[in-house]
């Protein structure tokens, strides 16, 4: 990788969005250069950028999608694999960035992107987890466990929420679900390993 390209990748990863898309514009970064403009609330110049590779480059594709999704609009149609690569970074990073608005948008999107993908419910459950709204996510496990009842992850992820809400009966039993689909699942067992050592540490104090 050309040292300037590291450059404006390390300039995305610190937020300074504007000087990434600087260079990714003099580099020819489409995709990269949309990114940064979207992150910028620059919707016109995301829109620009992506449409100039939007028949090679299904990222760009992808983010010609969200632009209709954040304005509660299906102006394309995702497809399978753009789905399970990018719903759950770009959810991300409209979080990380205080894009609210942006990502309620895209969650209220999750029934048509569902269509085109039906771990959709998963993947929204995962980044709202790693951001911390662990009752949302909850949600969209369960909503992903009705599709896929023996979905090992989903019940994880389900199981993590309730302890971290408290509610340690229920998330003892989520993940007890786990072991008896899956005995050697290994971050199932460290995990029930840590709530059991909890709650008998609990008990014995009397909380």
């Amino acid at each position: 990788m050309k040292r300037s390209e590291q450059i404006a990748k390390q300039h995305f990863y610190n937020k300074e969005y504007e000087k990434a898309l600087e260079i990714f514009d003099k580099k020819n970064k489409f995709y990269e250069a949309g990114l940064c403009s979207l992150l910028l609330k620059d919707e016109n110049s995301a829109r620009e950028f992506w449409q100039k590779k939007v028949k090679s480059c299904p990222a760009s594709a992808w983010g010609l999608c969200v632009l209709g999704f954040i304005n509660l609009k299906v102006e394309r149609n995702a497809t399978f694999f753009q789905t399970r690569a990018f719903l759950e970074v770009y959810l991300n990073l409209f979080l990380e960035n205080d894009l609210i608005e942006w990502a309620q948008n895209l969650v209220s999107s999750c029934d048509v992107l569902y269509r085109s993908n039906p771990e959709a419910y998963k993947f929204i459950a995962r980044a709202l987890y790693a951001n911390g709204y662990f009752e949302l996510a909850i949600t969209f496990c369960k909503k992903s466990l009705r599709l896929f009842y023996a979905d090992p992850e989903a019940l994880l992820i389900l199981s993590q929420c309730q302890y971290l809400l408290k509610n340690r009966a229920d998330a003892l039993d989520s993940v007890n679900r786990v072991l008896n689909m899956v005995p050697d699942y290994y971050p199932a067992k460290i995990f029930r390993g840590i709530l059991i050592e909890e709650m008998n540490n609990n008990e014995k104090s009397g909380n």
